[in-house]
């Protein structure tokens, strides 16, 4: 019960900073088109980037191939992503999550068209079944740490004590969308992918 009265204090309060992740969106938005252009600018070396993709997957520095638990991999990736875009937003004067939104949003469009080139697929099609599964649960979270990275940056910088309130909002918020996006792209995509993509 107490979990629940949290959870609703916390959502009530995004109404805060609804313009910032507004503001976010846009920005990941922007970057995707950009990634897109320039995959359709380098579409002919698609193979290429098939090969590099492959092989940053199948390695990692200590030479242990994929994670047992992708599941995990995927949750403490995504976490950690979004706690610093979270916590160094504030420090960084939003720097930080600009960045995380930018490289996002610019994979995100390349990978995209890229992937539709390889395997012969419409654009949208990659989207719809590839990454919105997972994506739009896996971008909210992103976009509410953002967005309230912006809103508790300007607060500490008018002297209000924050860090309480933005554990909060990442532990009752941003987490557990995380766990879910988690849970969707281990599970789901990878089933829409083969019935769909494959």
């Amino acid at each position: 019960m107490l979990l629940l009265t949290l959870f609703k204090k916390e959502l009530y309060s995004v109404r805060h900073y609804d313009r910032q992740i507004a503001i976010c969106f846009a920005i990941f938005a922007v970057a995707v088109y950009v990634g897109y252009i320039l995959a359709v600018l380098l579409q002919d070396r698609a193979e290429d980037y098939y090969s590099t993709v492959r092989e940053i997957i199948l390695s990692n520095p200590f030479g242990q191939g994929l994670p047992e638990n992708i599941f995990l991999f995927i949750l403490g990736r995504n976490a950690l992503v979004s706690f610093t875009a979270l916590v160094l937003g504030i420090f960084t004067y939003n720097i930080w999550p600009v960045t995380i939104l930018l490289l996002n949003g610019a994979m995100s469009g390349f990978a995209a068209k890229m992937q539709a080139v390889l395997f012969h697929h419409y654009t949208f099609q990659i989207w719809l079944f590839g990454l919105l599964p997972h994506g739009v649960i896996e971008l909210g979270a992103l976009f509410l740490a953002c967005g309230a990275s912006f809103y508790f940056g300007g607060l500490r910088r008018q002297g209000e004590f924050i860090w309480g309130r933005l554990l909060g909002t990442y532990f009752m918020l941003v987490l557990p969308l995380l766990v879910l996006a988690a849970a969707v792209e281990s599970f789901i995509t990878p089933l829409l992918i083969h019935r769909f993509l494959l």
